[in-house]
């Protein structure tokens, strides 16, 4: 009688002891008969034979420890079969010859930092000062309203154009006066040109002769910014350099 009592008190530990993992081996078990029914189906495990086997032997092998109550034990070899099932036959990487080739970078002609596509004025010369739309500009230099006058502050940015000119003795340069849309046609033309006769005016007084400057005004014909907005048209009150070979 003691005898049977004993064997009950041992087969109630042994049940207790797998009670707690049993429910998550045997989900785990059961998805990862799932997921190798499903290679089956199509046909992964003749397309990865070794794989394939590979896997059901860890699912065989979780399945005889979960039977001989060694829960803890099972968990291992039934989440190695659910891995190894689930990365049945990966994707072959693409060789790089059949790799399509990488765009080329957008082309800038005259490397001046703005692609060919966006670059009103190509051939820049180098070191030369862009603005948005690729044409040599003196960097900073724009004008009050109404005003022709070259401020102090902007003339070190005269002195770049100067030392680009003096690097290519042999280009000429259209000197092209700009205004915003405030007032009549007419009047914004002149006031264009005066602003490129001031900037003409500095670099002749520097050393660079007159006759490789010629002197024009756009008015508000070619605006760079939206004439709606005061910024926009300060960026307008400018000067544009234009090589001529």
């Amino acid at each position: 009688m003691r005898v049977f009592m004993l064997m009950g008190v041992i087969l109630s530990f042994l049940i207790a002891g797998c009670a707690g993992p049993a429910v998550q081996v045997d989900q785990q078990l059961h998805a990862t008969r799932a997921v190798l029914n499903d290679a089956r189906a199509k046909k992964l495990d003749k397309k990865c034979p070794e794989e394939y086997k590979e896997a059901e032997n860890l699912q065989k092998k979780a399945v005889a420890l979960y039977k001989s109550c060694r829960c803890e034990d099972a968990m291992g070899p039934a989440k190695a079969a659910y891995d190894k099932a689930k990365s049945l036959c990966p994707p072959v990487p693409c060789p790089a010859a059949c790799r399509e080739p990488a765009p080329a970078p957008p082309c800038d002609s005259d490397g001046d930092g703005v692609v060919d596509a966006k670059d009103r004025c190509p051939n820049t010369p180098k070191g030369a000062q862009v603005n948005q739309v690729g044409c040599w500009i003196v960097k900073g230099l724009l004008f009050d309203f109404n005003k022709a006058d070259i401020k102090p502050q902007y003339y070190k940015n005269l002195d770049q154009v100067i030392t680009v000119l003096k690097q290519n003795p042999g280009m000429r340069i259209e000197i092209q006066g700009h205004t915003d849309n405030i007032g009549s046609a007419t009047y914004n033309m002149k006031l264009s040109l005066k602003r490129a006769q001031a900037v003409a005016n500095y670099l002749i007084a520097h050393g660079i002769s007159a006759n490789r400057l010629t002197v024009k005004g756009y008015g508000f014909t070619r605006p760079v910014a939206p004439n709606d907005t005061p910024e926009g048209r300060a960026l307008n009150r400018r000067v544009q350099l234009k090589p001529i070979r």
